[in-house]
């Protein structure tokens, strides 16, 4: 007789089975013989949703909104009070209610950053919300706008899993879900598109948009501070000699 018992067969075959990987994604929808069945016509529409990605030929976009990069601070407040558009700044950023220029949507934020007192980068956030179409309808809106000003994107996403109807912010979260485009140029400027879940609220997203400059992204703003430490050692050395 063998000396396994039933017992002794089960606990053996949960020890053999892999450790579980505590950071995987679990998927919405559990995994059957059905879903792995239509896994390839999955796989290739997601694959047509994708652009490969390809850079244009230029330095990028000149503008953003309306406003030229390299406009002043100075200029860009005088802009928006002449519009009686509500802004406030903060640092090397200025932020405001709506944009200078027409925007299909329903609520925007306008950021504007400033390389110096040089206008660098621009972005806009869209409606928070927890309505998916609304997320969706907004993203399309603002993509149609960029492809019109832009051209084609140099790369762009379109996908939601099958178990994301009612959540897409936790999908986009957890990279089940997403809707993004991007603008490159040789000379070193990006436009992004995206549609992006709050980190306040898992249920909420909103569609956000940045043009970042050539000087943006080579920005530096100086050496950072010396360490307290070193600079106390620094001073001793001065008084010494």
């Amino acid at each position: 007789m063998s000396r396994w018992t039933p017992v002794a067969l089960a606990l053996l075959a949960v020890a053999c089975k892999p450790p579980r990987d505590p950071y995987a994604v679990e998927p919405l929808v559990p995994r059957t013989a059905a879903t792995d069945a239509g896994a390839p016509a999955r796989r290739a529409a997601r694959d047509a949703s994708v652009v490969r990605f390809q850079q244009a030929a230029g330095g990028g976009p000149t503008e953003a909104l309306g406003v030229s990069f390299g406009t002043t601070r100075a200029e860009l407040l005088q802009r928006n009070r002449a519009a009686s558009v509500p802004c406030r700044e903060a640092g090397e950023y200025v932020f405001c209610e709506r944009a200078l220029t027409p925007v299909a949507l329903a609520q925007v934020v306008v950021s504007y950053e400033f390389c110096g007192d040089a206008l660098c980068s621009v972005a806009l956030d869209g409606t928070r919300t927890r309505d998916e179409a609304l997320m969706v309808r907004e993203f399309e809106s603002l993509a149609s706008m960029l492809q019109a000003q832009l051209g084609a994107p140099s790369i762009q996403v379109r996908r939601a899993g099958s178990g994301c109807r009612g959540h897409l912010p936790l999908c986009l979260t957890s990279r089940q879900a997403e809707y993004s485009a991007r603008w490159s140029w040789r000379g070193g400027a990006q436009v992004s598109l995206s549609v992006d879940p709050m980190e306040d609220d898992a249920l909420v997203a909103q569609v956000a948009v940045a043009w970042l400059t050539r000087e943006r992204l080579t920005w530096d703003a100086g050496p950072p501070p010396p360490h307290p430490l070193l600079a106390a050692r620094d001073a001793g050395a001065a008084d010494a000699r």
